[in-house]
Parts: C-alpha cells; sequence; structure tokens
C-alpha cells in the first residue's frame, strides 16, 4: 500500500496498540515499531503500516479483516504462493484477534512503486506473471479450501447488485439523471442473467484455477532490482477456484486502472499456450471480455450497498463508469 500524505501516524503507546500486540504473537525479533501509519480503518477492518519491525528493519503491513477473509488470504499465502514459480511478497504469519470474527495477516511493505496499466511494459509484466500463476496453480491441492469463482459466484453479485440499485433509487439525494444512470444499469443486469446459460456454456469448457478475483492497480506493486523488475500483487481476500476470466479483463480507464490491470492479451497467451493449447488467442479475448462483465458486476454490488446512504450522488459518478464498461461487454460479447 502507498503512502498517503494524509495519513495519520501513531508514535506514542506503540505496544499498547492492537497491531503490536497481535504482531507480537508471531515471537518477531523486533516487536515494537518505530510508528505506526493508518493505511485504513473501516468497520472492524484495518491495515497499518508498522515501522522497522520486519526483516533488515523493513516495514510489515498488519491487516485486520474478516474470519472468512483471513481463512482465504491465509491459504494463498500458506499452502499456494510457496509451490508457484512465480514472485511474491514475504508472508509472515497470521494470528486470531480478541474477537473471533476477525483475524490478522502480516506481510511485507510491498512498496512505494505503483502498478501503471497505461505503460505496456507493465501490462505484459502482468500478463507473463498471470500466466505462469494460472497454468501452474491450476495443479495445487489446496484449491478445495478455496471460494468458487465461476459464472455462479458473479451471478449471485449480479442478483445482489440489482436487489441493491432497486433500494437504493429512493434515496431523495438521487437527481433524475442520477436515477436514469443507475435504472440503465437495472436493464443491463437484465440483459446478462437472460443470457446467463450462454455464459456458463462458455465458462463450461474452461480451464479452473486459482484466480486473485481483484486484480487491478490498487493490489499491485512492481519493484526494480538486480534481476529486473519483480511485479507483486497482494490482497488475496477475493480469490478462489474458478476460470481465469476476472483477471483478464479489460478496463478503458488505462490512466486509473478502472477496475482491471489490463495484462496484455497476446503476452498471456504466449505464457499459457503450451499448457492450454485448447486455448486460441479468440477464445482468451473471449474470456476476457467476459471477465469484464463478471469485474463490472462485482464493482456495482460492493458500490450498491452504499446508495442507500448520504453521499449517493459520488457512487453514481463511478456507476456511470460501470455502465460504459458493461455496454461494451455486452456489445462484445460472444459467448456462444
Amino acid at each position: 500500500m502507498s503512502k498517503q500524505a494524509n495519513n495519520e501516524i501513531i508514535c506514542a503507546n506503540l505496544r499498547e496498540h492492537p497491531a503490536v500486540k497481535a504482531w507480537s504473537r508471531l515471537l518477531p525479533r523486533r516487536v515494537e515499531p518505530e510508528r505506526i501509519e493508518i493505511l485504513r480503518e473501516k468497520k472492524g477492518s484495518a491495515i497499518y503500516r508498522l515501522e522497522w519491525v520486519g526483516l533488515a528493519g523493513s516495514a510489515v503491513i498488519a491487516k485486520r479483516c474478516g474470519q472468512a477473509d483471513a481463512a482465504v488470504e491465509q491459504t494463498i499465502y500458506e499452502e499456494v504462493l510457496p509451490r508457484l514459480p512465480i514472485t511474491v511478497i514475504r508472508y509472515y504469519g497470521s494470528v486470531g484477534d480478541p474477537d473471533s470474527m476477525f483475524g490478522w495477516l502480516f506481510l511485507e511493505d510491498a512498496g512505494e512503486e505503483k502498478y501503471a496499466p497505461y505503460l505496456e511494459e507493465h501490462r505484459a509484466l502482468a500478463a507473463r506473471w498471470l500466466g505462469r500463476m494460472h497454468t501452474s496453480a491450476a495443479h495445487v491441492s489446496a484449491a478445495d479450501c478455496l471460494p468458487d469463482r465461476g459464472p455462479g459466484h458473479y451471478l449471485e453479485h449480479l442478483r445482489s447488485g440489482r436487489n441493491k440499485i432497486l433500494r437504493g433509487l429512493t434515496n431523495p439525494e438521487l437527481k433524475a439523471d442520477d436515477v436514469v444512470v443507475l435504472e440503465n444499469i437495472v436493464a443491463q443486469f437484465e440483459i446478462l442473467e437472460s443470457r446467463w446459460s450462454q455464459v456458463e456454456g462458455f465458462c463450461e469448457g474452461l480451464p479452473r484455477t486459482i484466480v486473485h478475483g481483484d486484480f487491478t492497480g490498487k493490489n499491485l506493486r512492481v519493484r526494480a532490482g538486480p534481476a529486473g523488475i519483480a511485479f507483486l500483487p497482494f490482497d488475496w481476500e477475493m480469490a478462489g477456484w474458478g476460470v481465469p476470466a476476472a483477471d483478464l479483463a479489460q478496463s478503458a480507464q488505462l490512466r486509473t486502472g478502472g477496475f482491471s490491470a489490463n495484462p496484455d492479451i497476446v503476452t498471456y497467451w504466449s505464457v499459457v499456450q503450451d499448457h492450454w493449447p485448447s486455448l486460441d488467442l479468440p477464445t482468451i479475448q473471449r474470456l476476457a471480455n467476459c471477465g469484464k462483465a463478471f469485474r463490472c458486476l462485482a464493482a456495482v454490488d460492493w458500490k450498491a450497498q452504499r446508495l442507500a446512504y448520504e453521499g449517493a450522488e459520488w457512487v453514481v459518478s463511478e456507476m456511470r463508469i460501470y455502465q460504459a464498461e458493461l455496454a461494451d461487454a455486452i456489445q462484445a460479447a460472444t459467448w456462444r
């Protein structure tokens, strides 16, 4: 995670901080940090940077999240990533929280250099990493412990997101043009649901593997080193088992990354073709378009819960992006 100028810094009573107490249970050489930077705090979940407690004085990211999410990430970091021929961030371990509904994960700070989806070099780097990860993870036994990330998962997002939008339409903050955007998204959802059997049919014959599930710029870093640029994804709480569609999604928002890292499809195909010879380039391009729809459905579902509260007009500004991306995915659909 990147440092922000407005992040709160804690410099006093550090040993009494919940993150430090949890970190101490891993028995590290250094327990008390130089300082704690609050990267995120909301609804019980939180992310902190503990300065100078990691190896060679490095920072450690302490992440408090729901027990189910923590279990998924723990499985990925302990049972999956060490068995794959890819670059990964260091995983220090995990511990429980006094509140049994939550857990703590401790990870290497991935650094400050963000992934830039508008750079061809970065998109090719992401594609090569994904190709190696997807093909090698297809045979990892830990897949049985991970949640399903097939078409059924995204159909649940579709239905949940639609219900949230319909409830949010009663928010008096919404202007007439905001309502039009939301109603158009509901109409797009209806179109997708009516074609869902085509989506399932297309995905049925494709390889299954472990997918990251939230493969977007905010969860990616790059790091220059003697061996070249290392690609470092994190935040695996949405990971699971399914077709590798969502990870390949392409967003038109190249400058910001939108909801996707926009990995280069041709480069990805060059990596996976020897492992999955049945996947030709046109099929992978269709898979990426299917993933675009998947990511839109998930993003709308996540954002739509805020429509019932103050600031709904800001949510709709993001929904406009998803409406445009969905329109493009539906128009380009060749799932048959």
